[in-house]
């Protein structure tokens, strides 16, 4: 992998986890905080709409990383041979 492809992945990778953190809590809680002041429960409806945009924000997060850590994995070469267990004693007969 050059560092071209690593650059960018840490880059989408930044990028995706704003949006997944921001996006729920600005499309959830923002109208939340406007139906809270129109009901007058302030701040019930809030407090729920962050809970459920914390969890949504949670789920996106983990399918990334998962997905990433495939991209990741499929770049490393996998070696057939087992590791071999080195004495690293200074009695090397």
């Amino acid at each position: 992998m050059d560092k071209k492809s690593i650059k960018q992945i840490v880059i989408s990778s930044a990028a995706y986890s704003l949006s997944s953190i921001f996006g729920p809590l600005l499309f959830i809680g923002v109208p939340a905080y406007f139906l809270d002041r129109y009901l007058g429960t302030n701040p019930m409806i809030l407090l729920v709409a962050v809970f459920i945009a914390f969890i949504i924000s949670n789920i996106l997060l983990f399918r990334k990383v998962k997905i990433i850590n495939q991209m990741i994995s499929s770049y490393i070469p996998v070696n057939d041979k087992k590791e071999e267990n080195f004495d690293l004693s200074e009695n090397n007969n």
